[in-house]
């Protein structure tokens, strides 16, 4: 897989969340599943917690930084709606991401994608290459990607991608 290859993969899928996102308000965003999880707002928030780390294994910087980082990451359960960031920004962020990630990613070289995971990063899933825990973050995009549909049908949205 190259760099210009996963550049390709995340390009499609953030093509998909926006499409996802679509007309959502932030109201909408903060909707919650009865049976617990969590709400699109959370969710979205996580994506791009998670692409902070694919924009410094790319040499790039991260784009949400400070206090909101924890609310978001793997784990964090906000209590009630005051720690969220408002939608748009949230969209925000996911668009900052892209523009630096497609093409850090496109640039990528074979020996870089090769490299070890820098030990900062380094626990699962971004273990062994570069290149390994890249294709791992994308299925975990993925993953999330996939809760973001539903959720939007939850807000009481129709679904976006038929």
């Amino acid at each position: 897989m190259t760099g210009n290859d996963l550049a390709k993969m995340f390009e499609f899928r953030y093509g998909a969340i926006k499409r996802n996102l679509n007309g959502l308000s932030h109201d909408e965003s903060l909707v919650a599943p009865e049976n617990g999880g969590n709400c699109l707002n959370w969710v979205l928030g996580h994506v791009v917690v998670t692409r902070n780390f694919i924009l410094m294994l790319a040499g790039q910087t991260p784009v949400l930084t400070g206090e909101h980082l924890g609310v978001y990451q793997r784990g964090s359960h906000p209590e009630g709606t005051v720690q969220l960031l408002d939608l748009a920004t949230l969209r925000g962020f996911l668009e900052d991401s892209q523009r630096q990630l497609a093409p850090a990613l496109a640039a990528m070289s074979d020996e870089a994608l090769s490299d070890a995971v820098p030990e900062q990063f380094r626990r699962p899933p971004l273990t062994g290459s570069v290149g390994d825990a890249l294709v791992r973050l994308h299925y975990h995009e993925g993953y999330h990607n996939g809760q973001i549909g539903p959720l939007r049908r939850i807000a009481g949205k129709e679904g976006a991608i038929r």
